[in-house]
């Protein structure tokens, strides 16, 4: 970290003095920047990497089963470079052994000096004595009570239960490991249990919390890709080109199916569980803790049903315990599929029943059943969102959950206090921005990490009674100050139907002048399932390349347009069965209004950039505004012709709304262009296919009209090291060249 500092030092001394550049559009382009140009595009990558400029203690901290103590490794502070042991009871920290010691242990078992990495991970071992940790390939132990480094096979039950993706039973006795395409179960001698390999498209999987409670059955499934569509990644690296061809699943084109099966270690025994009739996307979501009965989620293709089934694992016979259906809209989405079905259901400590989250009031909101299927009650109301149940107290009647309940923050996650019996929540979150909860075994203590815009990184200690609080770990953003970085400046708006409040942020120039105007750029990604306005002090992947985009010598604009998730049902739905039709408006009303209280705003001067679904909307702000963009810039688009569960849930299927796809084409509009277009794409894109910027080149063409294109040979959805500071450097100077600079 220091050395990066140091190498950039004479760019940041220099560049702080130094007037931007003011090009005038349609500069001719130049193969390789001059100085002043390559010192911005420099800066701007700085800003880009903002991360690494930061120092944190990110390694997940870990909880012991018993005795509410927890390890974490130190990166900051005085005890950076080894693992700290807490007491949650005490408020006592010590460092496992000292930084200096655990290098010279390892050197002396290694036979060479060991450097010892900024962030280093491990796991707890399996009879919680010690830790697990693996340097340059080679496992090693450190035990809590003696400090003693050791060196641990490869097949060692705790090497292997510390690798990610391996799966060790609750017990300690036996380890889950994926192999390429099947598992196997190892069990405390190392020996195999049970193996299965997969074929080509029809792997095994091992899924999260795959072992039931008492360590007697695994759930894992097969996804049988066979039958879908495949979509051809082309290798360009020599004159003899090889083509692979990949799963995809489009719009309109079969699914693949997930197999889950039951297995039974100790026997050998696999039990398969009979497969829905419909096209569904399935998940398993966890065991019942006392019962032994695995829970499996259910969406239909179009996202309109959800159901919860109940599976008895020594059978494998099913029944449906839920199902939640939406038929005018959607019950879950791509959202859901990323992250949300692991939140869906949370079984109660006592096993008498569930927490189910639902948007049926037109919020999300938390539903306590009976594994019976009959709703007890609804346990929280109001005009937001609940996000995550964080935990339930193991005796009583305490929900803790993570919600937006704040009306002045509508995206903020703040930690909650609630009853199973409903009634109104109380607030634990001591500060504002997005926080992430751990709990403790017993259920006492929490560990919360949390930032804001304005606020790096902390990690607290707490107990549930409110009476304990005490500061873990303060990540140091004290380069960002010499790098001169200010937090983006926050702004909420109206959308395109002159009532629903927008939430956004504005980046500007680390060097800006408000008695300049400065050319404007929307940065967009809208997609229906991420939300990209940072609440937090890092902030997101788009609003880190935007604030490194600003840099160049441009507003920039980050919205969250009508559709977004995160807020109300009907926010949501308002491009349901219509995307594509009010999300650029939403844009263009959204940087009006913004500029008429900054005149330092040149709205005559204003691009949009987006990759991705961004990408897509890029396209369709030239498109549909081509009078209010003046340029655009679409890295890897998407298409409503692609991945079905990016586009379905959303707009249902081809067959049922036609129109609605028709509507949302860019295709269509290929004759609306105005201004200077340029598209990016991998050759190797398997998020979002070639063939969608292909099919745009091929319509754009048929009308007429020129526009730029970049193909990166081999580069996947985003582009790799070296191609990715490639890529923004290009966008950057596709910007210079046709908005111009201040003036």
């Amino acid at each position: 970290m220091r050395r990066l500092l140091f190498r950039f030092g004479i760019l940041i001394t220099t560049l702080a003095g130094t007037p931007m550049l003011a090009l005038e559009p349609g500069a001719p382009a130049s193969a390789t920047p001059d100085k002043q140009l390559q010192a911005r595009l420099d800066l701007s990558d700085q800003y880009l990497r903002l991360p690494q400029l930061v120092r944190d203690s990110l390694i997940p901290q870990q909880w012991l089963r018993e005795g509410d103590q927890l390890i974490f490794w130190s990166a900051v502070g005085p005890d950076a470079g080894t693992w700290i042991l807490v007491h949650a009871r005490t408020g006592a920290m010590k460092p496992l052994l000292p930084s200096a010691e655990l290098r010279t242990q390892l050197s002396r078992l290694m036979g060479k000096p060991v450097q010892l990495p900024d962030q280093l991970g491990f796991a707890i071992a399996p009879d919680q004595r010690g830790i697990v940790f693996r340097i340059e390939e080679r496992f090693f132990g450190l035990g809590l009570s003696d400090g003693r480094v050791t060196a641990l096979a490869p097949t060692d039950l705790a090497a292997l239960a510390s690798s990610r993706g391996n799966l060790l039973a609750p017990d300690g006795q036996a380890v889950a490991v994926q192999r390429d395409g099947g598992f196997a179960v190892l069990g405390g001698d190392g020996r195999t249990r049970i193996e299965r390999s997969g074929e080509e498209n029809y792997g095994w999987q091992l899924p999260e919390r795959a072992w039931s409670p008492d360590s007697r059955f695994l759930m894992v499934w097969r996804n049988d890709l066979r039958g879908a569509h495949k979509i051809p990644i082309v290798d360009y690296s020599s004159a003899l080109e090889r083509v692979t061809l990949v799963p995809y699943v489009k719009t309109g084109t079969p699914l693949g199916r997930s197999e889950f099966y039951v297995i039974e270690p100790a026997t050998g025994r696999v039990t398969p569980i009979p497969p829905l009739e419909e096209e569904t996307y399935d998940w398993f979501a966890g065991w019942r803790p006392g019962s032994g009965e695995a829970l499996i989620l259910h969406m239909s293709r179009d996202g309109k049903r959800l159901d919860l089934s109940a599976v008895e694992p020594g059978s494998g016979k099913r029944r449906r315990v839920l199902r939640e259906e939406r038929p005018e809209s959607f019950v879950a989405g791509l959202d859901f599929a990323e992250e949300g079905w692991a939140r869906q259901v949370t079984p109660l400590p006592d096993d008498t029943g569930f927490l189910w989250l639902s948007e049926r009031d037109g919020w999300r909101h938390v539903y306590l059943y009976d594994f019976a299927g009959k709703l007890v009650r609804q346990v929280t109301r109001g005009a937001f969102p609940i996000h995550q149940v964080a935990g339930v107290a193991p005796k009583g009647d305490a929900v803790f959950l993570l919600a937006s309940a704040d009306s002045a923050a509508p995206y903020e996650h703040l930690l909650y206090r609630g009853s199973l019996k409903g009634g109104a929540l109380k607030r634990m979150s001591s500060g504002s921005g997005i926080h992430r909860i751990a709990f403790s075994p017993s259920g006492s203590y929490y560990v919360d990490a949390w930032s804001s815009r304005t606020q790096p990184r902390l990690r607290d200690m707490v107990s549930t009674d409110g009476k304990t609080r005490f500061r873990l770990t303060t990540a140091d953003a004290s380069a960002l100050e010499e790098l001169g970085y200010k937090p983006p400046e926050a702004l909420t708006v109206l959308a395109a139907d002159g009532t629903t409040p927008l939430h956004g942020v504005l980046y500007k120039p680390r060097d800006f002048d408000p008695a300049r105007r400065y050319p404007v750029i929307a940065y967009i990604y809208a997609g229906q399932f991420m939300t990209v306005v940072p609440w937090n002090f890092i902030g997101t992947a788009s609003s880190l390349h935007a604030q490194g985009l600003a840099q160049m010598g441009f507003i920039v604009m980050v919205l969250d347009p009508r559709g977004t998730p995160g807020r109300s049902k009907a926010f949501q739905d308002a491009t349901y069965g219509r995307v594509g039709q009010t999300e650029i408006p939403d844009y263009v009303a959204g940087l009006k209004q913004a500029a008429t209280t900054r005149p330092w705003m040149d709205m005559e001067r204003v691009g949009i950039f987006g990759h991705s679904w961004g990408g897509y909307f890029a396209l369709r702000g030239m498109l549909m505004a081509p009078e209010f963009f003046k340029a655009g810039y679409a890295g890897a688009p998407g298409a409503l012709e692609e991945e079905a569960i990016i586009n379905e849930p959303y707009l249902g299927l081809p067959s049922v709304n036609p129109a609605g796809y028709q509507a949302g084409s860019n295709m269509a509009l290929a004759g609306n262009l105005q201004g200077p277009l340029k598209m990016m794409h991998g050759s190797s894109d398997v998020n979002a296919s070639l063939s969608t910027t292909m099919r745009m080149a091929d319509a754009l063409i048929r009308a007429g009209k020129h526009f730029e294109m970049l193909i990166m040979p081999g580069e996947p959805h985003g582009p790799r090291p070296p191609a990715d500071r490639y890529y923004f450097d290009d966008i950057q100077l596709f910007f210079v060249r046709t908005l111009g600079g201040p003036r």
